[in-house]
């Protein structure tokens, strides 16, 4: 398995003035020996976030929706599950 460190930037000036960057640490992104990724964020903890392509909105509607639609099918399918299994 693979791991990054997913991070936000804060910037913030010194005590002598100069601009200064500073990259905390937010979380982890993982993907499995199969590609399959998901994120792990410090702010949820015993919460996985799963990364999937974006599916094609057949919706006339050009505007992308903030909230989370299901699938065709309702639900993903076993095989789209990224969680490799447990031993």
């Amino acid at each position: 398995m693979q791991f990054k460190d997913i991070c936000t930037c804060k910037t913030y000036t010194d005590k002598e003035g100069k601009e200064k960057k500073t990259w905390p640490k937010v979380g982890i992104l993982k993907t499995t020996e199969s590609g399959k990724q998901f994120i792990e964020l410090n702010m949820f903890p015993n919460q996985s976030f799963f990364v999937f392509e974006q599916k094609q909105n057949n919706n006339t509607n050009t505007k992308q929706s903030n909230s989370a639609e299901p699938l065709e099918s309702g639900w993903l399918e076993e095989e789209d599950d990224p969680m490799p299994p447990e031993a």
